[in-house]
């Protein structure tokens, strides 16, 4: 005796998968409604892994059952038992013994409305059930396409803080030279910003530091525009220009509490201007260019021109226009370790014409401590506002130099071996003068290595140095038990600047720091650093120079802990 069974596992099948299905959406939708803290983008994330995974499995059923159908010998089966389905499906055995659920009871009802508004065709007619089960597939992709396109504007909050103490040991000559240092503690930043998209092609930043003396002050500002022929991404707004790897890349991922002598005197750092930026497709080199405003108060803002005492404007003081320029390269980035293995080099150029032709070389120590001065306004209540600052003071200072112009000429090194980093920066400033141009030269060259075994990460598209991950975070569970330590690197660096040459006179400088970071995860670390500053400088309390004055050897140790946190 033969069955007309030709066509029950495609039909067991598809039944199968719409009624997964129907449970899947059902399941989503409970957890959308009744669990908030799950995304949307999560729930159909999971959703379409679930799906994927449901037509897989629906498509070796229909293999299996239709080879067993092919293969077998019709004539030999015993009749089904009384009573049992006609269209059952072996596979759905174990599940028939269990007990219907409530869950089970609607999704069946669910089923069976739908089979009676879309009959299903003649048993042998899988054309037509196919058919209808695209359709079903069809809408369900198409409701997750609309649920997963992007709307735009996009916003992401990102925020920074990092708190500071210090203290300051002097010799005799450093207390001559730059008065008493106070200890202290403060914010050496407090960041707020948002960052994102206004269409697929337009990113956006804005952010804001709080820690600044007095008020706040303007970090990074811009628009920029992205797949621009030739070019690659444009960028108009204030941020930190081309130039120079510690400064390029963030302060959130430095290996010391501050960047090295040569960030004050010789670094572009953040203008108001526009440019340009983009990287090889294979990742192995990057390149950019900006010109921008190269005065900047602490709003971004610069005057190309200097005023008479009468007030009005002169064309005999021309300036405040720069550009910079920098190209890396990659020559060596280890694919099978994912980058705990790799060289970087790069070289950069930074052209200053200062606004009404004067500007000044200086740094302070490779630490700073202070605090609002606190000043009485002009106001008739007389109560007293923050305005000025007491801190750290500069260390060499040129004082107010007649510049025409300057170019300085910087390489980067970094290289990478597993928990072993190496870092160095050389850079030349060129200061052209009426008739003549000093050369005052600068490096840092530092070391730093992982002692639980985690390496400092490269952003190759950018061309920076991005975020430690510790391989475990350090946490402790309900019982006590340590789960992690987080990332612990030791670390040191020598600096030097020279701004003494010709008639220029600023004092020389060289600092030798120690630093131990806690990555307790990615997003919070604590530092320690000691300071050794020894400096040959004639000025007084970090003022400028004092002409035909003696040139006094200082000697400065300073000790500092930093907690930081980003998000």
């Amino acid at each position: 005796m033969r069955y007309g069974i030709s066509i029950a596992p495609s039909t067991s099948g598809r039944r199968r998968f719409v009624q997964a299905t129907l449970a899947t959406l059902l399941a989503v939708t409970g957890m959308a409604f009744h669990a908030h803290k799950v995304s949307a983008s999560e729930v159909f994330d999971e959703l379409r892994v679930r799906i994927e995974k449901l037509e897989k499995e629906n498509r070796v059923l229909r293999a299996d059952m239709e080879s067993s159908v092919t293969s077998a010998n019709f004539d030999e089966m015993p009749p089904p038992p009384p009573g049992a389905a006609f269209f059952a499906d072996p596979y759905d055995s174990a599940a028939q013994e269990e007990p219907e659920s409530d869950d089970d009871r609607r999704i069946n009802s669910l089923i069976e409305n739908y089979l009676r508004r879309h009959p299903v065709a003649a048993p042998r007619d899988d054309h037509a059930q196919d058919s209808k089960l695209s359709a079903v597939e069809s809408k369900i992709a198409g409701v997750l396409e609309r649920l997963n396109k992007k709307t735009y504007p996009t916003i992401q909050m990102n925020g920074a803080f990092q708190a500071d103490t210090g203290f300051f040991m002097q010799d005799a000559n450093s207390l001559l030279s730059y008065g008493h240092i106070a200890n202290g503690a403060d914010f050496r930043r407090a960041r707020l910003g948002a960052k994102g998209a206004i269409n697929e092609n337009v990113n956006y930043a804005f952010q804001m530091d709080f820690a600044f003396f007095g008020r706040p002050t303007f970090t990074d500002v811009y628009v920029e525009q992205t797949n621009i022929p030739y070019l690659g991404t444009v960028r108009i707004g204030q941020w930190k220009q081309p130039f120079s790897l510690e400064v390029t890349s963030s302060y959130r991922y430095t290996t010391f509490m501050e960047r090295s002598l040569l960030f004050q005197p010789f670094d572009a750092f953040r203008r108001l201007g526009i440019g340009f930026y983009d990287n090889a497709e294979d990742l192995s080199a990057t390149w950019a260019a900006s010109v921008f405003a190269s005065g900047q108060d602490q709003f971004g803002n610069t005057l190309f021109q200097n005023q008479t005492s009468s007030g009005l404007f002169t064309n005999t003081n021309m300036g405040g226009v720069g550009s910079a320029e920098r190209f890396t390269w990659v020559p060596y980035w280890d694919e099978a370790s994912k980058g705990t293995d790799y060289l970087h080099l790069g070289v950069g150029h930074y052209f200053n014409a200062p606004p009404g032709q004067t500007t000044s070389f200086r740094t302070i120590p490779e630490l700073y401590i202070g605090q609002s001065a606190n000043v009485v306004s002009g106001g008739s209540s007389f109560q007293p506002v923050p305005g000025g600052a007491n801190g750290t003071p500069f260390f060499v200072n040129t004082g107010a130099l007649p510049v025409n112009f300057f170019n300085v000429l910087g390489t980067e090194l970094l290289w990478v071996r597993g928990p072993l980093s190496v870092q160095s920066e050389g850079m030349v400033n060129l200061v052209t003068q009426s008739g003549t141009t000093a050369v005052l030269p600068g490096f840092y060259t530092q070391v730093g290595y992982f002692l639980t075994g985690e390496h400092r990460p490269y952003d190759r598209k950018l061309g920076q140095i991005d975020r430690v991950i510790p391989f475990k975070n350090f946490s402790f569970t309900r019982d006590g038990c340590n789960t992690g330590m987080g990332a612990w690197e030791i670390a040191g660096r020598i600096s030097h600047l020279d701004l003494n040459d010709k008639s220029i006179q600023g004092g020389t400088i060289t600092d030798y720091t120690a630093g131990l970071n806690w990555y307790v995860n990615p997003n919070v670390k604590l530092v320690l650093n000691y300071i050794h500053s020894s400096s040959n400088y004639a000025g007084v309390g970090g003022a400028a120079p004092v002409a035909g004055a003696i040139s006094r050897r200082n000697e400065t140790d300073m000790i500092a802990a930093r907690c930081q946190m980003d998000f």
